[in-house]
């Protein structure tokens, strides 16, 4: 069972921003509305998280994630419009894949561009990794949303995050290895003064990411600088929550009294 201050007091009004599955969100609709800026830590080749909340507000978007280049992307769609004219990639998963690749190429270079910037760095402490200084520093503004899912390195920019809690709106984050940090996650909740407003199980490799316990050891945690609530009762799982692996039932999350 999870420990239970892991577990929400109330039910928030909550709006689900991303793609289905892995890649969406929960957050809180007042978070999201009244804050001028978000920041994303982690985004791989799915933005769709991102693209939501613009369209909800107009704000300066700015996105962090080495591991991706629009060189690359470019290169790869190039790559995939040239198979086209290559008999051997005439099969359905092979037309799939150029369609993909064409498509994540515009898609890019449409969103990417004005007040949405991509920053080809990694978060973090260390050498060659931006800080969230510097990171605030090129937002320069308050009320900012921030979205984090990096992998594990969420565990190093903790600190940080209470360090500038009083910019902060709102905050969606991945834990990683919950069973081997949750000490550092209830210490974070215990400092951070936003409001714990959802939780989530994630389920990317079915029972193999349960514990002894069947507990997860990966969760999304959702939190707001707003206090406003629908319901004193919470509300897990909300309606709109979704299994991150749509191939396994989504995780039943037990709480300790």
């Amino acid at each position: 069972m999870l420990p239970k201050e892991l577990k929400p007091k109330h039910c928030y009004d909550l709006v689900r921003l991303g793609k289905n599955n892995d890649g969406g969100y929960l957050v809180e609709k007042n978070s999201l509305l009244n804050s001028r800026s978000l920041i994303s830590f982690g985004i791989n080749l799915d933005w769709s998280f991102e693209k939501d909340f613009f369209l909800f507000n107009k704000c300066q978007v700015h996105c962090y994630d080495h591991t991706i280049k629009y060189s690359f992307i470019k290169k790869f769609s190039r790559n995939s419009l040239l198979k086209i004219f290559n008999k051997k990639y005439w099969s359905i998963n092979g037309l799939r894949e150029i369609i993909f690749n064409i498509k994540l190429y515009r898609d890019y270079k449409n969103f990417f561009s004005g007040k949405v910037i991509h920053f080809q760095s990694a978060i973090g402490l260390g050498k060659n990794l931006s800080n969230l200084e510097t990171v605030f520093t090129r937002i320069n503004c308050s009320k900012v949303f921030i979205k984090v899912d990096i992998e594990g390195s969420e565990y190093r920019i903790l600190k940080d995050l209470i360090k500038y809690q009083d910019r902060i709106t709102g905050l969606v984050i991945e834990f990683h290895n919950i069973d081997l940090h949750i000490d550092k996650i209830l210490d974070f909740i215990k400092n951070f003064k936003l409001n714990l407003v959802h939780i989530h199980g994630q389920n990317p490799g079915g029972e193999d990411y349960l514990d002894n316990n069947g507990d997860p050891i990966q969760i999304e945690l959702t939190f707001s600088s707003y206090s406003e609530f629908k319901d004193k009762n919470h509300c897990i799982p909300n309606k709109l929550d979704q299994a991150s692996d749509p191939r396994y039932k989504d995780i039943n999350l037990k709480f300790l009294v």
